[in-house]
């Protein structure tokens, strides 16, 4: 009888083994599908966050091009992905130390500490090779280390088949009276990236980018408008990280110092860009959140400490002598704005000290900024408490506790002149599949602090008291239920808001999969704020205008056959204010992707019908190319299409060529844009092209 029960066990065992160990493909949502569910999320929380994730993304795309091994990988290199907390890194390291290396996705079920969206999350950015060791002949480390590693070059152009009434020809005279309607470049847009990685110890990387309408190749602009390098170092000792050129910073929950990405409020519920304190070389072509320097990390046993020092030219438009406000967009395409390029100088300095062990966080930051310029003194009164002077002083401390079932997390910041702001969340998973996320902040109306990044409504850390709480319930696998509710008070002025005012915002969100092949979402949202009247337009009792905008998106995705991968959604909004705006858009997607041996393509199209008001626009997310954060906005009345294909060799080393066709068709006007870029024609086509070669 006991050999009778020890067979059904071992039975049991093994078949629970095999299922553990299937590919993860047949379980969990494609890397487009991650990336669109990334931009979805981004998208509930308006136009600012599609720009500001844009950092997040770019981050992402380099981990999925460069996947973690996640059987030789510390505590630091889990880290860095952002959503994993210090409690679940400890539950991945004990299960490889008590039943050897990981061998797919499908094992880390095994792990009590992840959850099923967690460990999708970590399908698309981890391999399982083996657990190779670390140490190498001290002899030999460097040569392999500069011969050995992994080289990424990748290139990309797009070319506007329309002309923007900036290129037209121009007389001296014209462009003396009129400097910021002509281009002083070509319509073209390039950029070239250059990537080398060996392992966590060593990568280097440059890149180039010229903005369409940026001159180039001329006597005063011989090379790119921007070049961008960086060293990094790591795993060496103490020397847990050393980056010298452009890089990130971000530490705490971005109260004085975050270059990267700020969480929002759906996002922060998936657990995307957990903030924790690290360094990051700057590898994309962005130019505005980075720093120019050199930052570094030392470590011992639990104790971290990290320096940092930049100086970098930077864009502002001036008033008189003194800055108005910080230009960060990076385009230098006119007249008046190379005048702006690089007419400020900046410093900045200062470090982080942080225990963690067991769960455990506290951290301590410090940072002294400087300019060569005074802030010029505001005129209007919403900008009474905007930072002045030309130094700022700020210091915070960070805390974190993980707990198997609670997390708690927060910062609390003061600037030289004693204002503060704080935020504290609280994470409680009361039962499996079942997380309430509670969050309050408190940033006062004069706190300055230029370079924090937060979790906020407005862009600044200042001015803004809240309560959020968020939930998000997984009665089964297949059906996932996200809500959150914030409200929110500004005690003083704001753009356009002449007395205090305050807000709400609430999303519902329901995501169901009836096959690990399809998947439908339905989210709806609402959003209250007020602010001034417009003018020529009176309320009966006077005040502030309440404005309602309520937002609806049902989707599908799905497989047909492991070839062919479709998608459809429709998506509505309603603006109440002094008037009504209304907009809707239904689109419809298709990805083929064959492939013959070592090589493989595929294809996408696409299509998107629109008619919206410029209050009630609406945004879209098209398959693109890599690195290329690609999603539309519509307003008006159109139609919006795609064509892309792409061929990949799969073997190294690996070579992918990427094109695609897009055209905009507007039934509602005969001229689209104004001033420089608009175009006289009511439709626009562009062709994008890259070109791809790891080795």
């Amino acid at each position: 009888m006991a050999k009778h029960f020890t067979s059904i066990r071992q039975t049991v065992l093994l078949g629970l083994w095999l299922l553990c160990t299937l590919p993860a493909s047949a379980q969990f949502l494609s890397w487009d599908d991650f990336v669109e569910q990334l931009f979805v999320e981004a998208e509930s929380e308006g136009e600012e966050a599609l720009v500001a994730a844009e950092n997040l993304y770019d981050d992402y795309v380099h981990w999925h091009v460069h996947p973690i091994n996640i059987n030789r990988a510390d505590s630091t290199e889990l880290q860095q992905l952002g959503f994993l907390t210090d409690w679940q890194i400890e539950g991945i390291h004990y299960y490889i130390y008590r039943y050897g290396a990981l061998r797919s996705v499908g094992e880390l079920m095994l792990i009590p500490e992840l959850d099923y969206h967690t460990r999708q999350l970590l399908s698309y950015f981890v391999t399982f090779g083996p657990p190779e060791e670390k140490k190498e002949d001290p002899r030999d480390t460097w040569r392999r280390m500069l011969t050995r590693g992994r080289s990424e070059l990748s290139s990309r152009l797009d070319i506007p088949l329309y002309s923007r009434a900036g290129y037209a020809p121009r007389t001296q005279s014209q462009l003396d009276a009129a400097p910021s309607r002509y281009y002083t470049g070509n319509a073209l847009y390039h950029n070239l990236r250059y990537n080398y990685r060996y392992g966590t110890r060593l990568s280097w990387g440059i890149s180039a980018e010229k903005d369409a309408g940026e001159p180039i190749l001329t006597t005063t602009s011989p090379l790119p408008d921007y070049l961008s390098g960086y060293i990094q170092l790591g795993d060496m000792g103490i020397l847990k990280n050393l980056v010298v050129g452009n890089y990130r910073l971000r530490f705490g929950q971005g109260l004085i110092l975050n270059s990267d990405f700020a969480l929002g409020k759906t996002m922060l519920l998936q657990g995307l860009g957990r903030q924790s304190a690290s360094i990051k070389p700057h590898r994309g072509t962005g130019e505005g959140d980075y720093y120019t320097g050199a930052a570094a990390t030392v470590a011992w046993r639990s104790w971290q400490f990290t320096a940092f020092a930049s100086h970098r030219r930077l864009d502002a438009t001036l008033n008189g002598a003194a800055i108005s406000t910080l230009k960060t967009d990076g385009y230098h395409r006119t007249p008046t704005e190379l005048a702006r390029r690089g007419n400020t100088r900046g410093n900045l300095f200062g470090a982080h000290l942080g225990y963690s062990n067991h769960g455990l966080h506290v951290g301590l930051t410090a940072l002294y900024q400087s300019f060569n310029r005074l802030f010029a003194l505001p005129t209007q009164s919403y900008k009474r408490y905007a930072p002045q002077g030309h130094t700022f002083f700020n210091a915070s401390a960070d805390y974190a506790w993980h707990h198997h079932r609670l997390s708690i997390i927060g910062e609390t910041a003061v600037d030289g002149k004693g204002s503060v702001a704080t935020l504290n969340m609280l994470r409680v998973r009361a039962v499996d599949g079942l997380h309430f996320t509670l969050l309050q902040r408190y940033y006062a109306h004069d706190f300055w602090a230029l370079e924090g990044k937060s979790f906020s409504t407005s862009s600044d850390i200042r001015n803004e008291q809240g309560v959020y709480l968020g939930a998000e319930w997984q009665p089964h696998r297949r059906f996932v239920l996200t809500a959150y509710a914030d409200g929110y008070h500004f005690p003083y002025l704001r753009y356009r808001v002449s007395a205090p005012s305050y807000g709400t915002d609430g999303v519902v969100t329901a995501r169901y999969m009836p096959s690990d092949a399809h998947s439908l979402l339905l989210r709806y949202r609402f959003r209250l704020k007020q602010r001034d009247v417009a003018e020529g337009y009176r309320l009966p009792n006077g005040g502030l205008l309440n404005e309602w905008t309520h937002r609806l998106r049902l989707q599908w995705s799905g497989t047909l056959t492991p070839l062919l991968s479709c998608q459809a959604l429709m998506e509505s909004c309603l603006v109440q204010a002094e008037t009504l705006s209304t907009g809707a858009m239904a689109s419809a997607q298709a990805t083929y992707s064959p492939t013959l041996g070592q090589h493989a393509l595929r294809l996408s199209c696409g299509l998107t019908a629109f008619r919206a008001d410029y209050a009630a626009r609406l945004y879209g997310y098209e398959r693109g190319l890599l690195y290329a954060y690609n999603y539309q906005m519509y307003y008006g009345t159109g139609l919006r299409s795609y064509l892309l294909l792409q061929y990949s060799h799969t073997e190294a080393p690996r070579f992918t060529a990427t094109a695609k066709l897009g055209a905009t068709y507007y039934l509602d006007r005969t001229t689209i844009g104004s001033g420089a870029a608009m175009i006289d024609a009511c439709h626009r086509e562009d062709v994008q092209v890259q070109l791809r070669y790891t080795f």
